[in-house]
């Protein structure tokens, strides 16, 4: 142990030197004083190792040459396979400058000789010893209100990142390092503008938070316009404020910026509006209004596998009770349209339980969820789907068809708002039957009264449109 726990105003201090008397004589000199200096002492350098590992002390003093290992070797022991920053001073008769630089480049805090008169020489080694351990007992102070306030600025779900006045990064915390890309470490003494990289969503525009600050003369905030570019080129939207750092006196020594990433907030914005604009065109559009059903079919996937970002997305009716047939299914990377498949009750019956009881149906991973594991061979494999959104098209209380969202790639994991938007297209695809020229086209099992109107307001009343 060498100190640093149990801090005290008591100076301890571990004495080594093969000279018994001058052990005895030291000791007495220093424990005289006000200081609160507590001795202890041994004559082998091998026993000052032991009791190092066992006994806390807040300095060592050592004679350079004794049998067992001079103090030079001591202190590389203590420095170099122990870690240890322990005050340590080399008292010695011996004057050689080359001895001095030696112990001071080997870590040594002092190097005193001794002779002369008793009392200046024991009142240096003790000014010395008080110098030295309130010195360690400052910078102990400083690094446990640094690690204090790293853990704080860790705790903080916020992104904080500080420069000096000259805008050179001092600190980021965990969070800024998560969302810049860049550890702390590599980030402190760079220019801000390396670690910060900040610009204007619209126009792509640079923004410098410093300049930001020194226009406005205190804070200054974001808003969620404002894209962060890591340090791998990856963009993120966030919102912030930048404040100046002042001293006591007001003067500028540096600036804080705080910020947060709202990229998926964001970005979950981008996607509802991007499914309401296309749930207006579909509502809107004179092919789906009135058009016949298989020309409105094509229109209707299309969107669906565009605004989904999936592979294929179909459009399902029942022949009859036990059998769906696919009427459209759009390839969004061969471009093409494609129907007749099939699938029947008998062969999946998890699945059409599923479809019966549930309005969207969201399989992230179709391999193991148990409403699509039966469907792994004669259906998602061949296809090279692993994740699935489906939403039921209902009519007069009955489902009469399914829409079909096909993943391929890494399993997704989908979003609520994405679930609600395969449902409401299901009701785009009711709304599109009942209004169908072609009363053909109308399934068999359906309840309403042939007013495509009038099943299309029921549908609606019962959706909650």
């Amino acid at each position: 142990m060498d100190g640093t726990e149990g801090e005290s105003p008591t100076i301890r201090v571990l004495y080594v030197d093969d000279d018994e008397g001058l052990l005895a004589l030291t000791k007495r000199f220093l424990e005289s004083t006000d200081d609160g200096i507590e001795v202890e002492t041994t004559d082998s350098p091998q026993r000052a190792l032991a009791l190092l590992e066992r006994e806390s002390f807040d300095a060592v003093v050592s004679d350079y040459q004794m049998p067992e290992m001079s103090g030079l070797e001591l202190l590389s022991v203590l420095r170099d396979e122990r870690g240890s920053d322990i005050p340590f001073v080399i008292f010695t008769g011996r004057s050689r400058e080359e001895v001095a630089i030696e112990a001071l480049n080997l870590g040594a805090d002092s190097y005193l000789q001794k002779g002369g008169d008793p009392t200046a020489q024991y009142g240096v080694l003790r000014q010395t010893l008080v110098r030295i351990t309130e010195h360690r007992r400052a910078e102990q102070r400083l690094r446990e209100r640094e690690a204090h306030l790293r853990v704080t600025l860790d705790s903080i779900a916020e992104g904080v990142v500080a420069t000096d006045a000259s805008g050179t990064v001092t600190q980021l915390n965990r969070t800024a390092e998560d969302r810049t890309g860049y550890d702390a470490d590599a980030a402190v003494g760079k220019p801000l503008s390396d670690v910060f990289h900040l610009v204007n969503a619209e126009t792509g525009e640079r923004i410098d938070p410093l300049q930001r600050v020194a226009e406005a003369g205190g804070p200054v905030e974001l808003g969620a316009g404002t894209k962060l570019v890591t340090s791998d080129g990856d963009e993120r939207y966030i919102e912030d404020s930048m404040s100046p750092i002042r001293t006591d006196d007001g003067e500028v020594e540096g600036v804080v910026v705080v910020f947060r990433d709202v990229t998926e907030a964001y970005r979950e914005r981008e996607r509802r509006e991007r499914q309401r604009r296309a749930l207006i065109d579909l509502a809107t559009d004179e092919t789906v209004i009135a058009g016949s059903f298989e020309d409105a079919l094509p229109r209707i996937t299309e969107t669906m596998a565009t605004v989904l970002s999936v592979e294929r997305a179909s459009v399902w009716l029942f022949d009859d009770a036990e059998t769906l047939r696919c009427v459209d299914q759009y390839d969004q990377v061969s471009g093409g349209h494609t129907a007749g498949a099939t699938l029947t009750a008998s062969n999946y019956p998890s699945y059409f339980e599923a479809l019966e009881a549930n309005r969207s149906l969201g399989v992230d991973d179709v391999q193991t969820d148990p409403a699509t594991a039966e469907l792994r061979n004669g259906y998602l494999e061949p296809k090279g789907i692993t994740s699935m959104l489906d939403a039921t098209v209902r009519s007069g209380g009955e489902v009469v068809g399914v829409v079909c969202h096909e993943h391929v790639g890494e399993p997704r994991q989908w979003r609520t708002d994405e679930l609600r938007f395969a449902a409401e297209v299901a009701d785009n695809v009711v709304i599109a039957l009942m209004r169908a020229t072609d009363v053909d086209a109308l399934p068999a099992n359906d309840e309403g009264d042939g007013t495509g109107e009038a099943n299309a307001d029921e549908s609606a009343d019962e959706h909650g449109e």
